[in-house]
C-alpha cells in the first residue's frame, strides 16, 4: 500500500475531509488529493500531515519504502468497498453514541425530578 493510500485511510479514520486536512496544515485540497493519489509528498508537508493525523512519520516512511507487492486479492475495488462499509458502520456507531448520550441525559433529568419530589 503506498503512502498516499495510508494517509487517506488515516484521514478518513479521523473523519476529516481533504478540505479539512488541507486547512489544518495550511495547504490546498487539490494538494491533499494529489498526495493521496500519487503518494508523493515532501518531508515538511508529510510531517504536518502526520502531526494532524497522529501518525508516526518514521514508520509511515519506512513501510512506504518497501517494494510494491502484487496482490491477487483483495483488489482496489474490494478495498474501497470495505472502506465504504467501514465508514458506514462508523457513522452508525456515532449515531448510536449520540442516542445513548441523549438517553443518559434524559434519565438523569428524570432521576433529578424524582429526587426533588422525594424531598418535598
Amino acid at each position: 500500500m503506498h503512502l498516499g493510500l495510508k494517509i487517506k485511510i488515516a484521514r478518513i479514520g479521523k473523519s476529516l475531509t481533504q478540505e479539512q486536512l488541507a486547512e489544518k496544515i495550511n495547504k490546498t485540497r487539490p494538494l491533499i488529493s494529489s498526495i493521496e493519489q500519487t503518494g508523493k509528498v515532501n518531508h515538511y508537508t508529510l510531517k504536518k500531515i502526520c502531526k494532524v493525523l497522529n501518525l508516526d512519520i518514521n514508520a509511515l516512511e519506512n513501510s512506504s519504502a518497501e517494494p510494491e507487492q502484487s496482490y491477487n486479492t483483495p483488489n482496489q475495488n474490494e478495498l474501497e468497498s470495505k472502506l465504504n462499509q467501514m465508514n458506514l458502520e462508523l457513522s452508525y456507531l456515532k449515531n448510536l453514541v449520540e442516542s445513548q448520550k441523549d438517553l443518559i441525559s434524559s434519565l438523569k433529568g428524570q432521576i433529578n425530578l424524582m429526587l426533588k419530589e422525594k424531598q418535598k
